[in-house]
């Protein structure tokens, strides 16, 4: 069967259809064997091809935004909503199941202490966005400041930042973290200001717009920024009790807890 249809894969992977060539064998024997309509049959066949694609799109998406990686699966169920205040799983699930305010750009901002959840928050609702044919990027406040200071210099801090520019949603994390020098924080204030009505951000900080003066060059930018921000949004002030220390770990708990593993046999080292 297979020279038989040489041509009809060629003629697949002319058009750009490598799915459906690569398991024309198999539905060549479904189909030989099937009473279904030619035109199911053909429904059948192009929706293999459209799986594919959808899957190898979400995967490329999925890298493109760099999203950080949790003790526990990217899912509402392991968030404790109970445990926090200013925030419920009701506003989370009706964000994530219409992005019509990532059309219209809108934008979300996390304030809250740390340990709260927030980034994971903001990274559940990229990762829903990017399930729904969205482009995202997760980047942190260091790490844009760093890519704006260097736009001009590295050919490869330009490549990011068009990137940045040409996704749907862009998520900044620790604004208010990294302490910017005016011409850094005018630089970002450019960024939002190209942003404005044309694409969502989700910023997430542990301090209040108060704080961010300190940080963000001076006070001029920072009202800019702000004002920006909060025209078209959705703001969440977090609070409760730190995850992580709720959660922190001990090495002697650790070392109880844990079967004795045997040491490796090699080199001494040192002792003098």
């Amino acid at each position: 069967m297979d020279d038989v249809l040489r041509p009809l894969k060629n003629q697949l992977l002319e058009l750009k259809l490598k799915h459906l060539a690569a398991q024309l064998d198999d539905f060549m024997l479904t189909a030989s064997c099937s009473d279904k309509p030619y035109a199911e049959l053909l429904q059948d066949f192009l929706a293999v091809e459209i799986r594919q694609r959808r899957s190898v799109s979400m995967d490329k998406r999925l890298r493109l935004a760099n999203l950080p990686t949790f003790d526990t699966p990217l899912d509402l169920e392991t968030y404790d909503f109970a445990k926090r205040t200013g925030i419920s799983k009701r506003q989370i699930v009706e964000l994530t199941s219409s992005f019509r305010w990532i059309d219209k750009a809108y934008n979300i901002l996390f304030f809250g202490g740390s340990g709260l959840g927030k980034s994971f928050l903001a990274s559940y609702i990229a990762y829903k966005a990017i399930e729904g044919g969205y482009t995202a990027i997760f980047i942190s406040m260091h790490d844009l400041a760093y890519l704006l200071k260097t736009e001009h210099l590295l050919s490869r801090s330009k490549a990011r930042l068009k990137r940045l520019r040409a996704c749907d949603l862009l998520i900044i994390d620790e604004i208010g973290n990294t302490v910017l020098d005016r011409q850094e924080g005018n630089k970002l204030f450019q960024l939002i200001s190209d942003f404005y009505q044309q694409t969502s951000l989700i910023v997430i900080s542990n301090k209040g717009f108060d704080d961010w003066a300190q940080t963000l060059g001076d006070n001029v930018v920072t009202a800019a920024v702000m004002d920006r921000l909060m025209h078209k949004c959705e703001m969440f002030n977090i609070g409760g009790d730190s995850w992580r220390l709720e959660n922190q770990q001990s090495i002697l708990r650790d070392l109880h807890d844990q079967p004795e593993i045997p040491k490796k046999r090699g080199r001494k080292h040192d002792t003098h």
